[in-house]
């Protein structure tokens, strides 16, 4: 279960699983996986909701099972 966190602890979780990030559109950056065949996007600022991260999860298969959590 999902559960809203702040954008530089999601960011740290995914750098630390091995994820790469480019800038997207005004405050959105594009998040991939090591293995570069998926990618998710996060809202820059502040807290990040529960939904983005279920959703970063999920499109983030590749990812070992609970990386978000640590």
């Amino acid at each position: 279960m999902a559960k809203p966190m702040k954008y530089k602890d999601l960011a740290a979780r995914l750098r630390a699983a091995g994820c790469t990030s480019a800038p997207g559109r005004g405050d959105h950056e594009k998040w991939y996986c090591p293995c570069g065949q998926h990618m998710a996007v996060v809202t820059r600022p502040g807290t990040v909701s529960a939904g983005v991260v279920r959703d970063v999860v999920r499109k983030l298969e590749c990812l070992p099972g609970g990386w978000w959590q640590r």
